[in-house]
């Protein structure tokens, strides 16, 4: 019988921005009426906006030396080079065909699906010419409010657009797509990333963004940025900028739910996860991430429906299925382990960890080829995952390949040395091919490692009878009797060995007290013969 308990892994979902989402296509449409008022909008100067200066107020927060005065010349150029090139045009598809020309294909800024600090910070945008979705259009909002121009950011799930809308006419502008159009429903049925109608209607999602709310998604993707690298106390602070200036962004709670993990906080998570699902019950990372702290406190039922909520929201969820796979190991569901990792595997076929997993349910299941063809397999995707040579080892002893599983768990054991169990478990291995010089000095290890085990020296001592050592033996069941005064096998084989030493009072005693803690045995009348065979041979 497979006896190996599963370690739970748990991998919490780091949120962040994408410039654009996958699988999108530019649409080329007019998505809005194309009638305008007209108005004048050429009259103001960088220096005077507020926007621009504020975002390198955060942005000096990482580059203390910063050049504001230059950051701004550069983007006031831009203004006035597309205010020159505008004229007095004030219809909205030219301006804005206008200004993405200027950007995209003249001075020809990049986006990048997913950034370091450097493409959110408006400062290094501008030197660079690179940004991801946040930086991008802090860029573009900073030109329109310089030009007093209608735009507004506009967020979703992970990401941030800008809107031209005056009231007349209203346009989505993707920076990522140099500016391409889309529609609102694109962005509400995104798998895994979906808005709900209540949150929509809430305004929770795809609004007009005040100043305050759109410099929130700075700090939001900041201290995504900081999480990433470690930095959790800053990562913290950054998300409760994001949070106070904008309140209603699910992901921002998401994320500081995953740094309240990180923290060991569990419930001030379970708070924030709680909170992100009232402000968008459809964003699957949400049920993911709660799922996984019900895990880690071991609450496996609301694990899995967390994670059956995230896959119900997101069919190729990979994490989802394999932790809800993990989730019932640990419950002794091996059948539906099994159909989890195999989704996981037809997701991501080169995942070992699933494989492993799936391994270790066919071991419990009694299918030990089809568990042997998974260990081989995740040790081929990955020959440094020490965990599946210990499980590979177990397996390898139940089915008496001896030699093979004291190969596997010595290959564990150099890269784990002070891991008590696979010490036992080689001793074990030693032990069914009868090597017991070797099981011994495994023994020794393991009570060196983990001194205050019974059954160890129970196992050591009933060894070193064998051995012959019966004076050694007695030390060991003394000791494992004192740690743990309930197992009557101790006493038994203690009486045994008082009564190889000829110590007849003490060898009934012991065997007079095994039969007072397990008085059902199946060798009673046995041990009941004996005790009065000894005292008839006074």
């Amino acid at each position: 019988m497979y006896r190996l308990p599963a370690t739970l892994l748990i991998v919490c979902f780091m949120s962040s921005f994408r410039c654009v989402p996958f699988g999108f296509t530019p649409l080329l449409c007019d998505v809005c009426a194309t009638d305008v008022n007209s108005k004048t909008v050429w009259d103001t100067d960088v220096r005077d906006t507020g926007l621009a200066n504020a975002a390198l107020q955060i942005a000096r927060e990482s580059y203390p030396e910063i050049d504001t005065e230059q950051s701004l010349k550069k983007l006031n150029t831009i203004i006035n080079n597309i205010r020159t090139t505008l004229g007095d045009e004030t219809e909205p598809e030219q301006i804005i065909k206008t200004i993405n020309l200027t950007l995209f294909n003249e001075l020809q800024f990049k986006y990048v699906q997913t950034g370091n600090l450097e493409h959110i910070s408006l400062n290094k945008v501008l030197d660079t010419g690179i940004g991801n979705c946040v930086g991008l259009s802090i860029l573009y909002l900073c030109i329109a409010e310089g030009l007093h121009l209608p735009f507004y950011g506009v967020s979703v799930p992970e990401h941030i657009f800008v809107r031209y809308d005056d009231g007349d006419f209203r346009r989505n502008i993707e920076t990522g797509y140099e500016g391409m159009a889309t529609p609102d429903s694109y962005y509400t049925n995104m798998p895994g990333k979906r808005i709900s109608q209540l949150s929509v209607k809430k305004g929770y999602y795809l609004k007009n963004l005040a100043t305050n709310e759109v410099i929130a998604n700075i700090y939001l993707n900041r201290s995504i940025i900081q999480k990433e690298r470690g930095n959790i106390d800053a990562a913290l602070k950054d998300v409760n900028r994001a949070i106070e200036l904008h309140g209603n962004d699910a992901v921002a709670f998401c994320d500081r739910g995953v740094i309240y993990e990180k923290m060991e906080d569990e419930e001030r998570a379970l708070e924030d996860y709680d909170k992100a699902i009232a402000l968008n019950p459809d964003y699957a990372p949400t049920y993911y991430n709660r799922g996984s702290v019900y895990a880690a406190l071991e609450t496996f039922d609301k694990a899995i429906m967390d994670y059956s909520k995230a896959i119900s929201l997101d069919s190729n969820a990979i994490l989802s299925y394999y932790n809800r796979g993990v989730a019932f190991e640990m419950i002794g569901r091996e059948d539906l382990v099994i159909e989890d990792m195999n989704k996981t595997i037809s997701l991501a076929p080169a995942f070992a960890d699933a494989y492993a997993h799936r391994g270790l349910a066919y071991a419990k299941s009694g299918e030990s080829e089809k568990a042997m063809a998974d260990f081989d397999k995740a040790l081929e995707l990955n020959p440094n995952h020490t965990e599946i040579y210990m499980k590979r080892g177990i397996l390898y002893a139940d089915l008496q390949q001896f030699d093979e599983s004291i190969k596997d768990l010595t290959a564990f054991i150099q890269h784990t040395p002070d891991n008590a169990f696979a010490y036992y478990l080689r001793a074990k291995a030693y032990r069914g091919k009868d090597d017991n010089e070797n099981a011994m000095k495994d023994y020794d290890k393991v009570i060196e490692l983990s001194p205050r085990l019974a059954g160890v020296y129970f196992e050591r001592g009933y060894l070193k009878n064998q051995m012959g050592k019966h004076y050694d033996a007695m030390e060991d069941f003394n000791t494992s009797i004192e740690l743990f005064p309930y197992n009557p096998l101790a006493y038994l084989y203690r009486g045994d060995t008082f009564y190889l030493l000829e110590n007849n009072e003490k060898a009934i005693h012991d065997y007079q007290t095994y039969l007072k803690l397990n008085p059902d045995a199946s060798d009673a009348e046995e041990i009941k013969g004996k005790i009065e065979d000894i005292k008839n041979s006074r």
